[in-house]
């Protein structure tokens, strides 16, 4: 005979799970150094760069374990990490940070017993691109990194190894000829589960956090990388990026319940953790329903400027650059952005309050997918898929109260799969406050602008709103895809043909701008390059005056009031 259990018990149970959430997200916590040593990266070549990821990656895990009280920043030429290190001094109430280079560093760091000895591997040169397919990969320095974490050894490229072994560290493990697979077969009972990082074997970023945190590598697609994203903790971030096609490796991720951070090209990630762990992040405003007139029988539209899952950009480009947020237009026209408000309010929370310091009543921030994940696939490789998704929408809720983040998006493999659908109304009934959703195909990244509506707990429906155009260089088989004076056309066109029929109602549309596509070469709006804020500038100013670009967050409550 089943029982039914006492209201007082299950609200008891649901406070213990949501209790239980620590804010983090999944990501490690990094406890804060009482020092700071500044180590210039600038001139330093591949061999160079390594082995200082190394060390700072030590220092990290050394802090960890209490057994130092000094963590490294790793400089170079970027306006936007100069801003993040001087708030991350504030913040750990730093103020004479001392400085080294790297062959001072390293005998410092000896000294102190940071450093145990060295992991010898050799350097990847297959020919092409960094994050790209290539014939005869050496792995070796991936490898390598798992072991320098396990063992407290720097990073030695085999170019290196004289030096160093008249420093007289001793070589704790040659590794120039250990698969990453055999490495992981031996490892992975030591290593920490509840993330991995994915990363070009050429690339020096990210590996002092893989370190300090002891992480497992991998690079690729295919049955290993299986393996371990199988094995990695529901729910994780997987750092850093991948090779070949996008979907492929982010649904990899996505199917097994993690999503990807899109943060290959991060910098110092340790100290900026330790930093923002002083801090508390702000919150937004967006306007609520009555702060709009919503008599204005207009036709309406939106401009949202995407690829805001990538922490890279996000952290070290974006506030910044005057193409993006960075812009000194006084008049800042209309434009919402969908960024990653909760990793970076949890990793970097001095952007997050510098962003929100500079953000204008018209634009509107959208919280994409808390992520790169596709809902409509999330954690089908997992027997509890509802559980596991139902929790991953708890977490996003508990940052939304705190932000006060108001619209979430994302990329679907198939925007209106029963999939898709089963996703969004446990968004809806998770994340509470939400004015609505926006969703993007992953290919037509457009939909027409068709609306999904899905019942949030108060049973109050809650749209999912496609893309109508995209702004989107390349895309010349999509009719409602082109540059921002042919995408203004096609609004004029909607609205003109809306006022004649008088009994059908103003559209209520909006269009995705690719963050990257570059027009100008065939547009003539601004002579900055015409990407970015200045696409949506552009398409803006050939508006006609029956349309009225708004924010996404005004748009989605106009869509709800007229439903």
């Amino acid at each position: 005979m089943k029982t039914k259990l006492p209201l007082t018990f299950i609200c008891l149970l649901l406070s213990i799970t949501l209790s239980a959430y620590n804010g983090r997200h999944g990501w490690p916590i990094q406890k804060a150094p009482q020092k700071i040593i500044i180590c210039n990266r600038q001139n330093l070549n591949q061999a160079e760069s390594m082995l200082l990821e190394s060390l700072s990656g030590l220092c990290g895990q050394a802090v960890n374990n209490g057994r130092f009280n000094e963590m490294v920043w790793i400089e170079f030429n970027n306006t936007s990490y100069d801003a993040i290190l001087k708030s991350s001094l504030t913040s750990l109430n730093i103020t004479q940070p001392t400085r080294m280079n790297v062959w001072e560093l390293l005998h410092y760091l000896k000294k102190k017993k940071i450093v145990k000895g060295y992991v010898l591997y050799k350097t990847d040169t297959s020919k092409g691109d960094n994050y790209s397919r290539r014939e005869g990969i050496n792995y070796s320095s991936n490898v390598a990194t798992v072991y320098a974490g396990l063992l407290q050894g720097i990073l030695v490229d085999e170019t290196l190894e004289e030096r160093i072994k008249e420093t007289g560290l001793k070589q704790l493990k040659d590794v120039r000829n250990e698969s990453p697979e055999t490495c992981f077969a031996q490892c992975k009972d030591q290593l920490n589960r509840n993330s991995a990082l994915s990363i070009d074997p050429k690339v020096s970023n990210c590996r002092d956090i893989a370190i300090a945190q002891k992480l497992m590598l991998y690079y690729d697609t295919g049955h290993f990388s299986e393996q371990i994203l199988e094995w990695v903790t529901p729910l994780s971030p997987i750092l850093g990026w991948n090779c070949g096609n996008e979907d492929e490796y982010t649904g990899a991720i996505t199917r097994w319940g993690h999503y990807n951070t899109a943060s290959n090209w991060c910098h110092n990630l340790l100290v900026i953790m330790a930093a923002s762990d002083k801090m508390e992040p702000l919150p937004i405003h967006e306007k609520s329903i009555n702060e709009i007139n919503l008599k204005d029988s207009s036709a309406f539209h939106s401009f949202v400027i995407s690829d805001g899952d990538n922490m890279q950009w996000t952290m070290g480009e974006f506030l910044d650059s005057p193409v993006y947020y960075g812009n000194k237009d006084k008049n800042r026209s209309p434009v919402s952005w969908t960024l990653c408000p909760v990793n970076l309010s949890i990793i970097s929370i001095s952007t997050w309050n510098r962003f929100v310091s500079m953000k204008k009543d018209n634009s509107s921030v959208i919280e994409y997918g808390g992520g790169y994940q596709y809902p409509d696939e999330f954690a089908k490789n997992r027997p509890n898929r509802v559980e596991l998704l139902t929790e991953f929408a708890r977490r996003i809720n508990w940052h939304f109260q705190k932000l006060n983040i108001k619209i979430f998006g994302f990329i679907c493999k198939d925007v209106f799969s029963k999939e898709a659908r089963q996703a969004y109304e446990i968004y809806a009934r998770e994340i509470e406050g939400m004015t609505g959703m926006i969703a993007i195909q992953y290919n037509p990244y457009n939909m027409g602008g068709d609306i999904v509506w899905v019942k949030n707990k108060e049973n109050i429906e809650i749209p999912i709103v496609t893309a109508k155009f995209s702004i989107w260089s390349g895309l010349f088989h999509n009719p409602l895809c082109g540059g921002p004076d042919y995408v203004a056309s096609l609004i004029n066109r909607d609205a003109a043909k809306a006022a004649k029929q008088k009994e059908k109602k103003n559209p209520l549309s909006w269009t995705i701008i690719h963050a990257w596509s570059d027009f100008s070469n065939t547009a003539n709006a601004t002579d900055l390059p015409i990407k970015g804020y200045n696409a949506s500038k552009a398409s803006n100013h050939l508006l006609s005056p029956q349309v009225k670009n708004v924010s996404m967050n005004e748009l989605l409550w106009r869509i709800r009031a007229r439903h």
